[in-house]
């Protein structure tokens, strides 16, 4: 295999298994249909640490469902390159402790505390907004770089302004995602409820303006699969969430030892609507109004 390109960023879903079961969450609204079923994980981080270690993104988005659940972990944090920088999005369910002694702080650039007020989580990790805030002031206090963010689903959004007060208070940054699902549960919001998500939707979360200017008759080249790219429970890698909900594009499994990033960018016309986790991190080159939406992106 010939030297591979600098990998800027890689999200990684560690499993599609989570603890709390929230309604609005598009994983669940898939596995409720068979799709997106956690698998078993393996027994030791081996084989991942062996693979990311082989491709070194210089920062690593760990996410899940819920990471925590993997019992190793911390282990893997501690074999993980220390040149890697990491993120992770958890909902801090789960005991911290042995966490924050043995992983420093300076490994990661952004810890993401997902909270989700309508669950109560199980008997084993239980929910509530006092626990919740006692395990984030405690990374926060220790020094992690600790974020909440928030889903604005229809039944909680009304609460936003609470909650962002109460978080900013202790001195964590609020952040709010508008519901995003995968059109199992339709839902057309009122004036007033898109006025009032709009007030706390940051520019990381709003349409782009070609999307505003050409809806989906659009298409880009994107540097999704050269500088950056989304991984699996699985291993297999793709250019971004959307790829693998769509099943297009696959790029092939880092854990096989010959995984090689693409040379040159592919064509996408999916632009309009590509998911927050991965927008952030890749770049797009408009390459032309298309005369009609829905243009096939060809499989290779």
């Amino acid at each position: 295999m010939g030297e591979m390109m600098p990998l800027h960023s890689a999200v990684w879903f560690t499993t599609m298994a989570c603890n709390y079961h929230c309604h609005y969450c598009w994983e669940v609204q898939a596995q409720d249909r068979g799709e997106f079923k956690p698998a078993p994980w393996d027994k030791t981080a081996d084989r991942w640490v062996a693979a990311w270690n082989r491709l070194r993104p210089n920062v690593l988005d760990v996410t899940g469902g819920e990471p925590f659940l993997l019992p190793w972990l911390v282990d893997f944090y501690q074999r993980l390159d220390p040149a890697i920088r990491c993120g992770m999005t958890t909902n801090i369910s789960h005991d911290l402790t042995q966490f924050v002694q043995k992983i420093p702080p300076e490994r990661f650039i952004n810890i993401t505390c997902s909270w989700h007020p309508s669950d109560n989580g199980t008997k084993t990790h239980p929910n509530n907004l006092y626990l919740f805030t006692g395990r984030l002031l405690m990374l926060k206090e220790r020094g992690y770089p600790v974020q909440v963010n928030y889903v604005a689903w229809p039944e909680q959004q009304w609460l936003i302004a609470d909650f962002k007060k109460w978080f900013e208070d202790h001195g964590v940054r609020f952040h709010v995602d508008p519901y995003s699902g995968i059109a199992y549960y339709p839902f057309t919001a009122t004036d007033a409820e898109e006025e009032n998500v709009r007030k706390y939707t940051g520019p990381d979360r709003v349409q782009h303006e070609w999307t505003q200017k050409y809806g989906k008759n659009y298409r880009v080249d994107c540097s999704g699969g050269i500088h950056h790219i989304n991984v699996q429970p699985d291993g297999s890698a793709w250019r971004c969430i959307l790829d693998r909900q769509l099943m297009i594009n696959p790029l092939g499994n880092i854990l096989d030892e010959d995984f090689a990033l693409l040379e040159q960018p592919r064509t996408c016309d999916e632009h309009w609507r590509c998911p927050g986790c991965d927008r952030d991190k890749v770049r797009v080159n408009f390459v032309g109004e298309q005369p009609y939406p829905g243009l096939p992106v060809v499989e290779v």
